[in-house]
């Protein structure tokens, strides 16, 4: 199952006529990366990405790019999740270039700091030897980031699981990843106030959270956590048939 981690913009349309059709397929396509997200089936995925890289071929627009960036960063958490290490390098590679031209772009700037970030610790989970050089690389883009704009939730998300899966020595702090989960929970359940969102990213944050309490050495909050999650979809295959089993 993917364990990345992630991010988004906020989406410019420039033909007014055309908002109706472009929401219905930008809808379409985050509803099968949930599914395939919360089922397992990462085939189908990897569809979608073929499908996002021809429109972003065809149309490189900012939205494209970044439509392409987020599909591509959640997969190549999933390829390292089961060692699929040659082809995860390749998607960074092609990541990095989408994340540095958003990076120019000042309504996408914040988030393709964090996404650079986030591709710099992938990086290193590959290399581990870099993170004396990539790791200090990483963590500055999140604050800058971060200062960019301080409620930007996917720079938030990026931040916790830098504390999360960093080891102490190098400021790794699980119980500290917990709260930076939840405040960007608490930032995006604000953007959303009639429900609660169907976005892959963000029940994945709620089960990074989950794993950060584990991680943390706190069993109860870590059940109560994926307990939460399941209450809001009960097919996720992930945390209902080996996460909750395990804590």
């Amino acid at each position: 199952m993917a364990k990345g981690l992630l991010l988004v913009a906020s989406f410019s349309i420039l033909l007014l006529n055309q908002q109706p059709l472009i929401a219905n397929i930008n809808d379409d396509f985050d509803h099968r990366l949930y599914v395939a997200f919360i089922s397992g089936n990462m085939a189908d995925w990897g569809k979608v990405l073929s499908e996002l890289e021809a429109i972003a071929s065809k149309n490189p627009s900012a939205t494209n790019r970044f439509r392409l960036l987020h599909a591509q960063y959640g997969y190549i958490g999933y390829l390292l999740g089961v060692n699929k290490t040659s082809i995860a390098k390749q998607l960074i590679d092609k990541a990095e270039k989408q994340a540095n031209i958003l990076a120019s772009i000042p309504t996408y700037q914040s988030t393709a700091k964090a996404m650079q970030a986030a591709l710099l610790a992938y990086r290193i989970s590959i290399s581990p030897y870099k993170a004396p050089f990539l790791g200090p690389k990483s963590a500055s883009l999140i604050d800058e980031a971060l200062a960019l704009n301080p409620t930007n939730y996917f720079a938030l998300i990026e931040k916790g699981n830098a504390r999360h899966y960093a080891p102490s020595i190098v400021g790794g702090n699980p119980t500290e990843a917990v709260e930076l989960y939840r405040k960007a929970i608490e930032l995006i359940e604000k953007e959303n106030p009639a429900s609660k969102p169907q976005k892959w990213w963000y029940i994945n944050t709620y089960t990074q959270m989950g794993l950060a309490a584990q991680k943390a050495g706190n069993k109860d909050l870590a059940k109560k956590i994926y307990l939460t999650i399941l209450g809001m979809e009960p097919n996720y295959k992930w945390v209902r048939e080996e996460l909750l089993p395990k804590v």
